[in-house]
């Protein structure tokens, strides 16, 4: 059995464009408590209906295919639900979603007082993991890092693709502008300390501010179009 589940976990990697040294064991946890009223996981299923429940869950957000669309419609039945279709993709506009969701989360916690809100996505790792940490820096003034830093803190696997991670830094700009000024930046910081990108921080930051803060546009002015398959987060 552990066999057939390490060789599940492999693919769930590859499918994800994860290297082999990324080594959290996606299976250790369904969802994680981010705080008190929010948690963030992988795709449930009906047979985790009760677990939800049992944690106080109200409210769930799914970011998956547009094509699962009608997969979760089944969530409804004992939640308030919000869709939003969304591929793992650098090139896809995930910021898009932002207000649609935060408008979502804020009407959840302002209806009751008990409320609480479960975000998912296939596994619990980028696009859901992006909104959870987008929610915290609008909610209590957080930097991208020091947000995604406290959600790894309570699930390790958390590593939203190069491609959110620049527009979760545009998102710090728009709610923060002083920290336009401050170096390294948040995703320099993602890039060097948690993706692995074998540069030294202050020329990520350099070519950062070059491309405008476009991690996918200035690993290749470092790299070329041979990006190191060690950096994480550089998913199609």
């Amino acid at each position: 059995m552990k066999a057939i589940l390490d060789e599940v976990a492999d693919r769930v990697l590859s499918l994800l464009g994860l290297g082999l040294d990324f080594s959290v064991d996606l299976r250790e946890s369904f969802f994680s408590q981010i705080t008190r009223t929010l948690y963030l996981g992988a795709r449930p299923n009906r047979e985790r209906v009760q677990e939800l429940k049992r944690a106080g869950v109200t409210h769930v957000v799914s970011c998956l295919m547009e094509n699962d669309r009608s997969k979760m419609e089944f969530l409804q039945q004992d939640f308030h639900h919000l869709f939003l279709g969304v591929h793992d993709g650098m090139q896809q506009d995930i910021a898009g979603t932002f207000s649609q969701f935060f408008d979502f989360a804020a009407a959840a916690m302002a209806s009751d007082p008990k409320a609480k809100l479960f975000v998912h996505c296939e596994v619990g790792v980028s696009r859901s993991a992006t909104l959870v940490i987008a929610w915290l820096m609008k909610t209590e003034a957080m930097s991208f890092f020091d947000a995604l830093c406290r959600v790894r803190s309570k699930r390790i696997q958390v590593l939203p693709n190069i491609g959110f991670a620049s527009q979760l830094q545009r998102l710090e700009h728009e709610l923060q502008p002083h920290s336009e000024n401050s170096v390294p930046s948040s995703l320099a910081q993602y890039l060097h300390r948690i993706c692995n990108a074998p540069v030294e921080i202050e020329v990520l930051q350099s070519a950062l501010e070059r491309h405008r803060y476009d991690a996918l546009a200035s690993l290749r002015m470092i790299f070329g179009d041979d990006i190191p398959r060690v950096i994480q987060g550089v998913r199609s």
